[in-house]
């Protein structure tokens, strides 16, 4: 892999250190012989990602360590109390409860200072060059309503969250989200704070959804001069967009979004490799000015995508 990375021209490799969906295995295993989390079966004996950093660094490949956040089975059953709650059917429930998607809370400070504390240890063991943040987000108006969550905004504001009518857009709900938005943006900043404390040439990147979503509080205004580079995941299909939600005149276009949210930021969007040629085609026509692109592809890399970037990317340099 590193040596096609090199042939053609990919200058960064984000890897995955710990695992974000629950479909293989539960969100928040680890790739590497940790003394914090469960550690993915295989990856305990021999450590591949040292290898890949050893041998990506031989080619001057820089190599970004990729942690999901707050999207974290293991977490979530480790601690009850560190669970995601949300106010659904008339009660407030944990927010796995009908889905699969295991969240632990963003606003508790049990929660920040484990994910906190995979992240030091990554920045301790291995000589990466980027951190890159994902799942820093709610998914939703009606969470946190954990009674951490509960008895911290009551002491705050005055009135506890449960109160909100999460339904309609109103001044307790914009207070509410406001209040979470600050607390995303204040988490990432603490994860500066950590990388400067351990290994201050380490970059931070983040990877985002779209800033019109307002109910996932991830407002990339808050928190762009705590990171280096920001992402937006630019996968139009995934929620039926037509392909100028990512770079075109609409209030809602991604891209353009992120930038004026976050203009003295470096934007580097993220593509999925398995479009139509035309599809790349007309974003790259469209998107100006980027000077970095990043791929995303769910499982293993062979030259077949590595050389189809290849030829859809032109100008930009590639990731």
């Amino acid at each position: 892999m590193v040596s096609l990375c090199h042939q053609y021209g990919i200058v960064t490799i984000t890897i995955a250190f710990k695992q974000d969906e629950d479909d293989e295995i539960p969100s928040g295993y680890l790739f590497y012989p940790s003394s914090i989390a469960p550690i993915a079966a295989g990856y305990a004996q021999f450590d591949i990602l040292q290898y890949l950093i050893t041998a990506a660094h031989r080619k001057q490949i820089k190599v970004k360590a990729w942690i999901p956040q707050f999207h974290d089975q293991v977490a979530y059953k480790r601690h009850d109390s560190w669970r995601m709650m949300v106010y659904q059917g008339g009660k407030v429930i944990p927010f796995a409860t009908n889905s699969s998607e295991y969240f632990v809370n963003p606003l508790h400070p049990d929660v920040q200072h484990y994910e906190r504390s995979i992240i030091a240890e990554i920045l301790t063991r291995y000589s990466i060059d980027g951190i890159v943040l994902d799942w820093v987000r709610f998914d939703g108006y009606p969470m946190d309503l954990s009674d951490t969550t509960r008895r911290r905004y009551k002491k705050m504001f005055g009135y506890d969250p449960l109160s909100i009518d999460f339904t309609t857009k109103n001044s307790k709900r914009i207070q509410w989200n406001h209040y979470r938005m600050d607390a995303i943006a204040s988490y990432i900043q603490s994860v500066k704070t950590i990388i400067r404390a351990i290994k201050p040439a380490v970059t931070l990147d983040v990877f985002v959804l779209s800033p019109a979503w307002k109910e996932l509080a991830q407002d990339p205004q808050r928190f762009a001069h705590s990171v280096d580079n920001i992402s937006p995941m630019c996968y139009y299909d995934d929620w039926k967009y037509p392909v100028d939600w990512i770079y075109g005149k609409r209030s809602d276009a991604i891209v353009p979004l992120v930038r004026r949210k976050a203009p003295n930021t470096e934007i580097i969007p993220v593509f999925d490799t398995n479009w139509e040629p035309q599809v790349y085609q007309k974003i790259f026509a469209n998107l100006h000015p980027v000077k970095t692109i990043s791929w995303f592809h769910y499982g293993k890399w062979t030259s077949r995508e590595i050389r189809r970037i290849y030829e859809y990317t032109t100008s930009p340099t590639v990731q």
